[in-house]
């Protein structure tokens, strides 16, 4: 306690980061008094009173975005799921089943000088379609959370300074 911080979370910074932060901006935002004066429009009342009746819907609209994406960049919390995934796991279990842990069954009696050659579901007919489906989405769903991350760092670069109250 006495650094902020403790020893376990260096080992993942990145995991530390990504569960504490959206949770420390949701209870900011639940729990703040004002919002960046630069937010909104100014105006003067008839009782010539400075009023700005938007500033605080604007900044938790921000706020809200900001804990969107940072929740999103999280494979854990993100909302977006493989949808193959279930076949994916059902898939590789099977493949084990048949063909032994990494397809042994297949390079029976085959040993080279090197060891024992690896296989995976991909290579045998009946898996390669479910298997380029799934590899397909994981691909997507990775670029997915790094658009979200970097689009989260670049809101709390932003509005770094505003993160006070």
């Amino acid at each position: 306690m006495t650094k902020g911080y403790c020893d376990k979370d260096l080992w993942n910074i990145d995991y530390w980061f990504m569960n504490l932060m959206p949770d420390m901006l949701q209870q900011f935002k639940d729990t703040k008094h004002g919002s960046p004066s630069c937010l909104g429009t100014e105006y003067v009342d008839e009782h010539g009173i400075s009023c700005n009746d938007e500033c605080h819907a604007e900044w938790d609209k921000i706020l809200d975005n900001m804990i969107f994406l940072f929740r999103e960049m999280n494979e854990e919390t993100c909302q977006k799921k493989n949808p193959y995934l279930k076949e994916h796991d059902n898939i590789l279990q099977e493949f084990e089943e048949k063909y032994g842990l990494f397809g042994e069954k297949l390079e029976e009696g085959k040993m080279n000088k090197l060891g024992r050659v690896l296989h995976f579901p991909s290579e045998i007919p009946e898996y390669k379609d479910i298997e380029e489906k799934y590899y397909a989405e994981e691909k997507a769903l990775r670029q997915y959370r790094e658009d979200c991350k970097n689009e989260a760092l670049e809101l709390f670069s932003k509005w770094f300074y505003s993160l006070w109250d």
